[in-house]
């Protein structure tokens, strides 16, 4: 009896802050809708990422207790996203189909009160930000056993889109299928590269199932929903869109993969005194001139933490240089030596500044 009481006096506890948390959400509300009108005025991107970040921030510095933090950041993500609705709504494209890890990044980034507008290759994601038909972009640049996605870092040489944020997403592939059991599963649809990343554990779980290639994660997830015995290996997400149990999780081969995916917009995110920049640079062919590209760095003690090499297709042996660094473009000692690699190389291009979350 006493137990009954316990918990009745627990759940009118909880009850009484859940009202109280309504109320001050309302309140955040009313906040956002007078920011809206001064962003509106001063014709000002709804979509913040410097704040958004600041604000988190500011969260890991509040008193600590047992709500863990990633809860707090996934709640806040959703907060986030309704205040961007109370703004104005925004429209993000990401490579498509639906379900893809692209559009799960994208949702983990905008929250669900954002329109998502699928998009059939890299090109068209560029394409409809730059015609205004989407706000923002959402595209993979690295996977961290796959490497580079050499079409995205292509975009940007003809593009003048900017990257406003970046997400690292965990990609943890899932065993869909309506049935129950994993013996029942009889057919594995799956897309190759996907195989190559779960081909143990498919081996060792599922060595009877016939597997059948397809051109997307979302397309296996689909196949797998029409018919008896069919499953597929996907993200998770897939099987709320396509009425599927998630029968195993964490199927892949390594543990340890992230695909990490830019957000590109029109303009450059503000600086939030943890930030990275993106750079592209073309150089000069003659001796040293990776080395003179490299050098000014290590001068200003900026840090690098990626460099990838392009083919510019402009002629043979020609190359781009995709440099990430840490700093905003506009800190004194990245900028002096983003100004003395502009005096070896052909040609310097600030891909963008952006907060690292």
């Amino acid at each position: 009896m006493k137990r009954k009481k316990d918990l009745s006096q627990y759940r009118k506890q909880i009850d009484a802050v859940d009202k109280e948390i309504v109320t001050l959400l309302h309140s955040r509300a009313e906040s956002v809708k007078k920011i809206a009108q001064l962003k509106n005025s001063a014709s000002m991107e709804v979509y913040d990422p410097a704040r958004e970040a600041a604000v988190l921030e500011n969260l890991k510095k509040v008193k600590k207790g047992p709500f863990p933090l990633k809860g707090i950041e996934a709640v806040y993500s959703e907060i986030f996203s309704v205040s961007r609705y109370l703004q104005r709504g925004v429209t993000v494209s990401y490579l498509g189909p639906i379900a893809t890890y692209s559009h799960l990044a994208a949702v983990n980034r905008f929250g669900k009160m954002t329109n998502y507008s699928p998009a059939v290759s890299i090109k068209e994601v560029f394409s409809e930000v730059e015609k205004g038909n989407a706000d923002y972009g959402c595209v993979p640049i690295e996977n961290s056993t796959e490497g580079a996605v050499n079409y995205t870092y292509d975009m940007f040489a003809d593009s003048d889109l900017k990257i406003c944020s970046e997400i690292l997403l965990k990609i943890e592939h899932c065993l869909l299928s309506k049935e129950s059991r994993l013996s029942a599963v009889k057919t594995l649809f799956i897309h190759p590269q996907t195989l190559g990343q779960c081909r143990e554990w498919i081996e060792s779980n599922i060595p009877g199932a016939v597997i059948k290639e397809v051109s997307s994660n979302s397309k296996a997830a689909l196949e797998a929903s029409k018919i008896k015995g069919g499953a597929a290996i996907a993200a998770e997400l897939a099987a709320e869109i396509y009425g599927l149990k998630v029968l195993a999780k964490s199927v892949q081969d390594m543990t340890d993969n992230y695909t990490r995916f830019f957000i590109i917009g029109k303009t450059f995110s503000k600086r939030t005194g943890r930030d990275k920049t993106s750079i592209m640079v073309s150089i000069k062919d003659k001796p040293g001139a990776l080395y003179r590209l490299l050098q000014p760095f290590d001068n200003y003690h900026v840090n690098l933490s990626n460099i990838e090499s392009r083919p510019s297709k402009k002629k043979a042996w020609d190359y781009l240089f995709f440099v990430d660094v840490e700093g905003y473009a506009e800190d004194k000692n990245v900028k002096d030596a983003l100004e003395a690699v502009a005096r070896e190389a052909g040609s310097v291009k600030v891909l963008g500044s952006y907060p690292r979350f």
